[in-house]
């Protein structure tokens, strides 16, 4: 799920709006506006979400189809109000309509789409949901993932390069829940994986053209930390505080969902390393 934060950013990108412009656009008060560009992780309540969500949609051009985004957001309104066995009964009317769609066998980019959505069905039914044989779907949420990276591919637009970072995110995010997380750091296995998909490269040219997502490089810093890369360590860290100076602080949290950087275990080596230098 995109945060209001992203999403403000991208209606920037795709504007050129300040945010007293965003805030006339919306009708919410452009202190609440300057606290989402603000803080990071800021949650805000319902309506500035579907304010904020409905600007969005209004300025910011997908590249996918309109039905296929409103799946997205079924999908992920359902996850977040619905109680797990309504979740479930939800997919598993879902999956019959992905999995026959007409464009699902072509290298369109509506079978990126469908592709993706099938990849976060297998995810969420394995770690989510927690059902049984998770080995199997894991499997089966990497095949879809990789499916949909693979469409994408062969589209040379660098304005999909955003969209195949968060599908290799998705894949991140699939191997790395697979691994404790005392252990990832250390993992040869994902050190070796992290380097055959170029994550970094990727990564690191994402947060070049998009210099507001922190998340991003976040999430290059943690890969660089695995891979002991203290170039790209510094790359990303120096990234992340160009947003907000608060990123200088190992303890500080920036997030109900992440722990601060001296807490994380993914860390632990850039972590010593600055300690110890």
């Amino acid at each position: 799920m995109i945060s209001l934060y992203e999403h403000v950013c991208e209606i920037k990108k795709a504007t050129g709006w300040t945010q007293e412009q965003i805030s006339a656009e919306t009708g919410l008060h452009l202190s609440t506006v300057s606290r989402i560009f603000r803080v990071p992780g800021y949650i805000g309540n319902e309506t500035s979400h579907k304010l904020i969500k409905q600007l969005h949609k209004e300025v910011v051009e997908s590249p996918f189809p309109l039905y296929i985004e409103q799946w997205f957001d079924e999908y992920d309104a359902s996850k977040s109000h619905c109680t797990k066995k309504e979740f479930a009964q939800y997919i598993n009317k879902l999956e019959p309509l992905l999995l026959n769609h007409k464009a699902l066998d072509s290298n369109d980019l509506i079978a990126c789409r469908v592709s993706w959505l099938l990849g976060h069905t297998y995810y969420d039914r394995a770690f989510y949901l927690k059902e049984q044989d998770v080995i199997s779907l894991v499997e089966s949420a990497l095949s879809w993932y990789q499916k949909a990276l693979h469409v994408l591919s062969r589209y040379e637009d660098s304005s999909l390069m955003v969209q195949k970072y968060k599908i290799q995110q998705c894949i991140v995010s699939t191997k790395f829940n697979c691994c404790h997380p005392k252990q990832r750091a250390e993992s040869e296995e994902i050190r070796r994986w992290l380097l055959d998909m170029g994550y970094l490269q990727l990564v690191a040219a994402v947060v070049t053209e998009d210099a507001w997502n922190w998340g991003a490089a976040r999430n290059g810093l943690v890969a660089a930390s695995i891979l002991q890369d203290w170039e790209k360590c510094q790359f990303f860290w120096e990234a992340m505080q160009k947003v907000n100076k608060n990123f200088a602080n190992l303890d500080f949290i920036p997030s109900e969902w992440l722990p601060s950087m001296r807490q994380d275990f993914d860390l632990a080596w850039f972590v010593q390393r600055i300690t110890k230098d």
